[in-house]
This record gives structure tokens, sequence and C-alpha cells, in this order.
């Protein structure tokens, strides 16, 4: 297979999302393949040869052969194909939706994801170009607003990258700190930043707490299964009583609170989510590691009962307050961030209903401004 035709096997799912209109799918083709907002002019140039007849594959050939994109391309580690040291492992299925030809890894031994972890960890695979984003833009704008919402004096970012949301923070005057332990993100951090982030697992470190306000964006699903009850017991005991903890994951299914972000799309998902267990396929790319990093897939109830399993209640009023602030820039920008959960630590119902009260009253001002 072609290294053009690995990348739109790759980023396939995530733009047949996105053809809805020719502007919201050269955004998504920029974020998929350029990682990164697309800038005005790129828009309106690309927008413009469709509008003249061109393809959509031939935007999508002509930014996968930019010099951008080949030379960070060309910066990336080669990653090994880990299939062959576990080949009963890996199988060949279909995406529901659409019918499409997937890899998958299924494993029947809860073992499975250790050894999935561990290849993770063995071949570096958080320190590949591209896995993470460092930039400040609109979305960690957005994400600090909201965590900022929830009224901390100090927060903790699980993942934080190089520590882009905690700069955001830091300017609205809330006391940021991170957790990172991708050695390539802690060294993009800026100087004014990196004091601010511990450098490990969150199991191992002797961090200050406890917060107002842990979170974390795309991060939890990272965490392997077999020890993810640890993490979240380590994350309620980081969190001050009456505190918060924020969390942006992808969560299938149909939620009460923000829909169906992430439909079902491999035969045996809904069998999963009825069990109440976690699902036992997991897409993986062409070398075999899972997509994204990603060692959990689950439904939303699955997500919710793990986190009330270590004490912490779903705020669902505070949730909607935000969806009721952020969803018409999200579904169009960012759909991925509307599936996200918030918590309290030993909280009371008249706590939630003055923070919704209060977040409703108050209009975003990154979007205020981003509009303008």
């Amino acid at each position: 297979m072609s290294a053009l035709r690995r990348l739109f096997t790759r980023v396939g799912g995530r733009l047949r999302l996105a053809l809805t209109s020719d502007r919201v799918f050269v955004e998504e083709a920029y974020r998929a393949i350029l990682e990164r907002e697309a800038d005005q002019d790129g828009l309106r140039f690309y927008t413009g040869l469709l509008r003249e007849g061109h393809s959509r594959t031939a935007v999508l050939l002509s930014l996968a052969r930019s010099e951008e994109f080949t030379s960070r391309l060309a910066a990336r580690p080669a990653a090994p194909d880990i299939r062959r040291l576990r080949p009963s492992s890996y199988h060949a299925d279909v995406d529901t939706r659409s019918g499409a030809p997937l890899l998958v890894f299924e494993d029947q031994a809860a073992e499975g994801f250790d050894w999935l972890e561990a290849m993770i960890l063995e071949h570096d695979y958080y320190e590949r170009q591209g896995v993470w984003g460092f930039e400040v833009d609109v979305d960690k704008r957005v994400m600090a607003e909201a965590v900022a919402a929830l009224g901390p004096r100090s927060t903790l970012e699980l993942g934080c990258a190089s520590g882009a949301v905690l700069r955001c923070l830091a300017e609205r005057g809330v006391e940021a700190e991170g957790v990172e332990i991708s050695r390539m993100a802690l060294a993009k951090a800026p100087p004014e930043i990196r004091p601010r982030i511990h450098a490990g697992d969150l199991l191992q470190l002797d961090l200050p707490g406890p917060y107002d306000v842990v979170f974390g964006l795309d991060v939890f699903e990272h965490l392997n299964p077999n020890r993810l009850d640890a993490y979240l017991a380590r994350v309620a005991a980081l969190t001050r009583a009456g505190g918060h903890v924020f969390a942006n994951i992808p969560a299938f299914g149909a939620d009460p609170v923000f829909g169906t972000v992430f439909p079902y799309y491999l035969s045996g998902w809904a069998e999963d989510a009825a069990a109440g267990r976690v699902f036992s396929k997991l897409q993986v790319d062409e070398e075999g590691f899972p997509l994204h990093g990603h060692l959990v897939w689950a439904d939303w109830a699955w997500w919710v009962g793990r986190f009330e399993r270590q004490g912490l209640r779903r705020e669902t009023e505070i949730e909607a307050a935000l969806h009721r602030r952020y969803d018409s820039y999200l579904e169009k920008r960012s759909p991925a961030r509307r599936s996200f959960f918030v918590f309290s630590r030993e909280g009371s119902a008249a706590r939630a209903q003055a923070l919704a009260a209060a977040i409703a009253a108050a209009p975003s001002t990154v979007l205020a401004q981003h509009r303008a």
C-alpha cells in the first residue's frame, strides 16, 4: 500500500463526517492532513478549486503532496509493524455504516490491553510528530474558558502536551499545572509554562494538590482499561472537596446530554455496551497501534460508571449550560469536543444549579472575539 493510500485510509473516517459543504470539507482536510486549522488563503484557494469543478480527491492529494506535509512526514520516526508480534489478535473488519474495510485488534484476554500499552511505550508512540497539537488556537482558548467557567483558583491538566491550555488559563488568572509523559511535548513547552508541568505518570508523581478542577482533554481514553480505576481514584483524590473534574472523551452511543457524537461502527460494540463492558474490538492503524493511541473504546454509560465508582457525581445541569454556550461553535469546528462530562466531588445540588445559572448568564468572550 502506498504512503498516500495509507494516509487516506487513516483519515478517511474523519473526512466522511465532513461531506456537508466544501468549506467544512477543506477545514477537516487541513486538520486531518496538516494537523492545523486552515488559514484564510488556503481556505479560499481550495474552496475555489472545488467551485471550479476539481474533485475533493484532488484537494486531498494537493495537501498530501505539499511541502508542509512531506517535510513533517519525513521527520517522523519509522514505526514498526507490531501486528507480526501478535498476529492472532488482528483481523480485518468493516465499518458497519459504510462497508469500508478496517483493521481491528481483538483479544479475549485482558492482558491484551497490557501488551498494547507496552508496545506504545516501547516504541515511543507519543514521541511522533503529529500526535500532539502544540499551538494556542481557538479550540484551546474555548477549552480553557470552559474549565475556567467552573470557577477554579487552581487546576491540573492531565496530558497537557506543551501546555497550550495551561497558558490560556494562566492568562485568565487561574493557577494551572499539568502532567505529561511525552518528552517531545515537554521540549516544546514555552519557558514560562515548562516549570508548571510535572513530567511522568500520574500514578507515580508526587503532586501538591488538591486542585479545584482536574481536567483531561482527549486523554482518559489513552489509559490502559486494566488500570483505569487506579487513575480515576488518583484523579478523585487530587480533586478538592466541592471541586470538579472535566473530561473530554470519545464516548460512543446516544448520551442523554450531548446526544450521539460517536456512533457505533463495528459489530459487537452495541452488545458490549449493553453488557456494561469496554469494547472488545479496537480499530488500529496499518502498523497495528490503536487508532490515535486510544486504548479505551466504550460507550457513555460505561465511562460515567467508572467515574461514579470513584465518588465523582455527574453534573448534567452544568454540562447542559456549557453546551448551550459552546455547541454552535463545536458542531461546526470541533465536533468531537461535544463529548464531554463534568463531575463533582462532594458537590451539592444547590452549588451545581448556581454554577449552571452563572454559566448561562455569561456568554463566551472567546467566541465573541472569534466571530468579530
